[in-house]
């Protein structure tokens, strides 16, 4: 099992951290959608085959929670952009 966090951009408050173990139902409640798999073997394995979010960047890696659960990260394009300057 997998923990999800998603950044998100609110305002000029600065960024909102979500962590949820349902991706699907967030997903489905923001309004966007899943639009594949990642594929890529290169990755390391707790990212392949994670969802794709329409919108976001990811999945990336995001470390291990208290339990050692995987924590599957996911930036909307305008904190990846602030994020990488």
């Amino acid at each position: 099992m997998a923990l999800f966090e998603i950044v998100t951009m609110t305002d000029d408050s600065g960024m909102t951290r979500i962590m949820t173990d349902n991706l699907a139902a967030w997903v489905e409640d923001m309004g966007t959608e899943i639009t594949g798999l990642e594929t890529r073997t290169r990755l390391r394995p707790e990212l392949q085959g994670q969802p794709k979010i329409a919108g976001f960047v990811g999945p990336c890696w995001g470390g291990l929670s208290q339990t050692g659960e995987p924590i599957i990260r996911y930036e909307d394009r305008g904190t990846y952009a602030a994020l990488s300057q």
